[in-house]
């Protein structure tokens, strides 16, 4: 019997394995199934509309998944490049929330309203500081809340862009963990933090596929002197 030409039908662009391709998560798989619908639309001129719909709904709905793919991966880059650096501005800013609290009781005993209030103001700063630590998200370089001095060329422009553009940013998110504070759309608390509880959080934000992990190594001990033992 002689062989018959295959149709499009059983083409192995066929939108069937559009869900493989997106099951499977690897990027380069996603990469290849993208070029091959391209390839598909862009050569082949009798393909029914029906179908070339059907192919570049899943072509779009396939670069999606590869963005997020991608945002993931780059989330997992980042949460081993910068894990040292949270974890330390995390236990600097437990520190300083600390006396904060003490320095408010201390306050509140005065009866004085006015520093009462400045106090009240500043704790809530040191809330946001921790805040910022534990939300900032993995997708992104991430900004110290506490930067260290160093020795930019302040007179070079570039290096005074690069400078505005990361306060611009430090800023910018520490308002925006002020207003999920406000509007209760942080799913853990100051305290959770505060006594150790294991924070599971998005390693990337915004994305539906991404993965929970810890945000930072179990608390150690809580005394002071214990905070320091992990440069042994």
């Amino acid at each position: 019997m002689p062989k018959t030409k295959k149709s499009y039908r059983s083409n192995r662009n066929n939108p069937v394995e559009v869900s493989k391709a997106i099951n499977a998560g690897s990027s380069a798989k996603l990469k290849k199934k993208i070029r091959d619908i391209e390839r598909l639309l862009t050569k082949n001129d009798k393909l029914p509309a029906d179908k070339r719909i059907e192919y570049e709904r899943a072509l779009k709905g396939l670069r999606v998944e590869l963005q997020n793919s991608q945002n993931v991966l780059k989330a997992k880059q980042n949460a081993t490049k910068y894990h040292m650096v949270r974890f330390f501005e995390k236990k600097k800013a437990i520190r300083k929330l600390k006396q904060l609290r003490k320095a408010f009781e201390e306050v509140e005993k005065t009866e004085v309203r006015k520093d009462i209030k400045k106090a009240r103001k500043q704790l809530k700063h040191g809330e946001i500081d921790l805040m910022y630590v534990m939300l900032f998200p993995k997708s992104e370089k991430y900004i110290s809340l506490y930067p260290s001095a160093n020795d930019e060329d302040l007179s070079d422009p570039n290096v005074k862009i690069g400078l505005r553009k990361t306060e611009a940013r430090r800023l910018e998110f520490r308002k925006e963990v002020e207003k999920m504070m406000e509007e209760g759309k942080v799913p853990f608390t100051v305290d959770d933090i505060m006594s150790g509880k294991k924070i599971q959080i998005d390693t990337t934000a915004n994305s539906r596929s991404a993965p929970t992990e810890e945000i930072d190594a179990p608390e150690q001990k809580d005394s002071e002197s214990q905070e320091d033992d992990f440069f042994e």
